[in-house]
C-alpha cells in the first residue's frame, strides 16, 4: 500500500481550540503550521517525531521507515532521505522516536488489535471478525540506530523485542492479549532521559488513573523498573525529556473524542506511600483540531527560560499537519 503524499504548503484550520486548564493561565501559545516539502511516506498517519539538531524525524503509524527532513534556512523541513526499518510488506507500526547521544531509538506498540466489522460482510463473518485478535511481531521492535546530528546519516539499526520481559510482568501481562483500544498493552510515547529510555503506555491505565512507565538501558531490558504517574484518567500518547522532567502529550485510551494534552511531570514516580511526596503532574492545557485529528507525536526543538518550544504531529484523514508551539513550564 502507498502511504506517500506530496507536502509543502500553508496549513489553515490547524489547531481549532488551545483551552484553558483548571482555570490556570494559558501556557500554550504561538501555534503555527510547520511547512515539510517532500514525498513523506504515510503523511497524514504521523505519530512519531523527533529533533537532533538541524534535522527533523518523523515516522508514520502505518508504513515501515523513518525519514529525515533537514531545516530550510528560509524556514520549513525538506526530506533528506527515507530509512527502511523493515521488510516491504512489514508494519512497523513506528510509535515513538527518541533521541540518544549518537543515536536514535524507534519504538512499535507491542500491542494486539481486534479485527474492525465491515459493513458489507454479512453478520456470521462480522462477528468472526469480532472474536478475531491480532497479533503482529513486526510491532514488537525497539531500535537503536546510530545518527549523527551533523549530517543526518544513520547507521544499521539493531532491535531487540520487549515482549517476553511484558508477558512476564505480572502487572502488565495480563493486559498484553487485550486489544490495544480497549484498555490493552499499548506502547506510544518513549524518551530518552539520565541515560535511560522511558517507555510510556497510552494502555492499560489502571485503577485510580495510573499509568505505568518502563524505564531500563537498551542493553540490559531485563533490568528495568515501573513507574506511575496520573494524567487525569488518560494514556500517554508521547513524551519528550525536558531539564527537571518530562514534557507528555496524553490522549484517551479507547476511540472517544476527548482532547489531547499537554503535562509537566518531575519523573518522580506517583505511587504514594509512606515517607514520600507525591507532586502531582501539572496539566498545561488542551490541543484539539479539526475533522477528527489525533495528537499522536511530540518532539522538542529546544527548552529555554522555564519555554519549552514543542512540535506535536498529527494522525488526519484530510492533510499531513504539524505544528510548533511554545510551552510556558511551571516553576
Amino acid at each position: 500500500m502507498n502511504h506517500s503524499c506530496r507536502v509543502g504548503y500553508t496549513l489553515i484550520d490547524t489547531l481549532s481550540s488551545i483551552e484553558r486548564a483548571g482555570g490556570q493561565s494559558e501556557a500554550i501559545r504561538d501555534v503555527r503550521p510547520i511547512e515539510l516539502n517532500g514525498e513523506l511516506d504515510a503523511g497524514l498517519d504521523l505519530s512519531g517525531v523527533a529533533v537532533a539538531g538541524d534535522f527533523l524525524i518523523l515516522g508514520g503509524d502505518l508504513g515501515h521507515r523513518l525519514q529525515i527532513l533537514r531545516r530550510k534556512p528560509e524556514g520549513g523541513w525538506s526530506l533528506q532521505q527515507g530509512l527502511i526499518l523493515a521488510e516491504q510488506d512489514q508494519d512497523t507500526d513506528i510509535e515513538s522516536i527518541a533521541v540518544g547521544p549518537d543515536c536514535l531509538y524507534v519504538v512499535g506498540s507491542h500491542s494486539h488489535r481486534r479485527r474492525r466489522m465491515r459493513p458489507e460482510l454479512s453478520v456470521r463473518k462480522n462477528r468472526q471478525r469480532l472474536y478475531e485478535i491480532v497479533s503482529e511481531p513486526s510491532r514488537n521492535r525497539l531500535y537503536r540506530l546510530p545518527f549523527d546530528s551533523e549530517t543526518g546519516k544513520c547507521g544499521k539499526a539493531v532491535h531487540i523485542d520487549l515482549s517476553k520481559r511484558l508477558r512476564k510482568d505480572p502487572l502488565l501481562g495480563p493486559f498484553l492479549g487485550i486489544p490495544r483500544r480497549e484498555n490493552g498493552l499499548d506502547i506510544q510515547g518513549m524518551s530518552f532521559h539520565d541515560n535511560r529510555l522511558y517507555l510510556g503506555f497510552r494502555g492499560p491505565v489502571l485503577r485510580e488513573k495510573y499509568v505505568p512507565l518502563m524505564v531500563f538501558e537498551f542493553d540490559r531490558p531485563k533490568k528495568y523498573e515501573l513507574c506511575f504517574v496520573r494524567l487525569g484518567g488518560q494514556g500517554i500518547r508521547d513524551m519528550v525529556p525536558l531539564r527537571n522532567g518530562f514534557l507528555i502529550l496524553s490522549g484517551p485510551v479507547m476511540g472517544a473524542t476527548e482532547p489531547f494534552c499537554l503535562w509537566c511531570w518531575d519523573g518522580a514516580d506517583q505511587l504514594p506511600g509512606k515517607g514520600r511526596d507525591v507532586r502531582e503532574a501539572v496539566m498545561l492545557g488542551t490541543v484539539s483540531t479539526p475533522g477528527g485529528a489525533k495528537a499522536e507525536g511530540l518532539g522538542l526543538l529546544r527548552e529555554t527560560d522555564g519555554v519549552a518550544e514543542a512540535v506535536v504531529v498529527y494522525e488526519t484523514n484530510t492533510a499531513a499537519q504539524t505544528v510548533s508551539m511554545r510551552v510556558t513550564l511551571p516553576d
